[in-house]
């Protein structure tokens, strides 16, 4: 064989040697890429799956919590609710948001507690009927997948307020005081299908979420048990509020308002009906509430299409 056919021979040997061996490394890569992308999403879709099971188990915590329409459980829920759990997006006082502690909760398996959270938001001053639920869970170093991520949101209507439908026309002039117990009916003519534990219940949680009067938004329901005569100058023509004396303020005798107090809205002594009068040229608008068509507002239920997989 002629000596420079043979180099030539051994060239191109060499190259296909070379080119075999780094087809054959590329191929390798490409498989182990895509075993590690399949692996991740397998992780991804486990640590999905895990908090899934954390919010159903947190939904069926509140489903429980208010089960009875004991509005009360609202209070106890929101207890531990700080300004510095809400995201910038949702800002106190207007928001109400709370992180709810993992150790109060049964957790599925290999969750990371310090790495993950459960978070509840509710506009108390529109919307306190309405929470927000995020789930975020990041996984353990008991899982192989430890480090994966995933967030889950779900809205969830409670039975804090009812559709205000008021019976009649609400008087704007002040009527005379009874001797007797306020009937029910005077109760409806001014508030609708809202119970005085509801209107109770959303006072608390303002108060809770840090509105006043000088907030914004201003806060909207005054629930008071006090027998002191009322001096604060509250509401606007544009936001008028609600000021409810409770039986406890008004036993044995109604309080009075201060002649340098105008409440702009609507103001009802619960104990004998006692000069109820509304000084809102409508509707009060701080009794109005939104529910879907049809909808029971005394259950727990999950807001239709609220679900999703996705971070604030």
């Amino acid at each position: 064989m002629n000596p420079s056919q043979g180099m030539v021979t051994l060239w191109v040997t060499t190259l296909l040697v070379i080119a075999t061996t780094v087809l054959g490394w590329m191929t390798l890569q490409s498989i182990f890429s895509e075993s590690t992308r399949s692996q991740q999403q397998m992780f991804a879709a486990q640590a999905l799956a895990t908090s899934e099971a954390l919010l159903e188990t947190v939904l069926a915590t509140l489903e429980s919590a208010y089960a009875h329409n004991d509005v009360g459980i609202d209070a106890l829920v929101w207890s531990q609710a700080l300004a510095a759990h809400c995201p910038a997006t949702k800002p106190s006082p207007q928001w109400q948001c709370l992180r709810w502690s993992l150790t109060d909760l049964p957790l599925p398996e290999f969750i990371d507690v310090t790495a993950s959270q459960v978070r509840l938001l509710r506009d108390v001053r529109y919307a306190p009927h309405k929470i927000k639920i995020s789930v975020e869970v990041t996984l353990n170093n008991q899982h192989p997948g430890a480090g994966s991520r995933a967030t889950v949101q779900q809205g969830l209507w409670i039975p804090l307020t009812t559709p205000f439908m008021p019976l009649q026309e609400v008087s704007t002039t002040q009527d005379s005081q009874t001797t007797t117990d306020c009937p029910p009916l005077q109760w409806q003519k001014a508030f609708g299908n809202l119970s005085p534990s509801q209107l109770k219940a959303i006072s608390l949680a303002q108060t809770q979420s840090g509105l006043s009067a000088h907030s914004f938004p201003a806060r909207s329901i005054y629930w008071t048990d006090s027998p002191l005569t009322w001096t604060s100058s509250l509401g606007t023509t544009l936001a008028p509020v609600v000021l409810v004396f409770s039986e406890l303020a008004c036993s044995p005798q109604c309080p009075q308002l201060a002649s340098s107090a105008a409440v702009i809205g609507t103001v009802f002594f619960q104990s004998q009906c006692a000069h109820f009068f509304n000084t809102a040229e409508k509707a009060n608008p701080a009794l109005t509430f939104s529910w879907p068509e049809g909808i029971d507002t005394s259950k727990v239920q999950r807001i239709s299409g609220s679900w999703k997989n996705a971070a604030y």
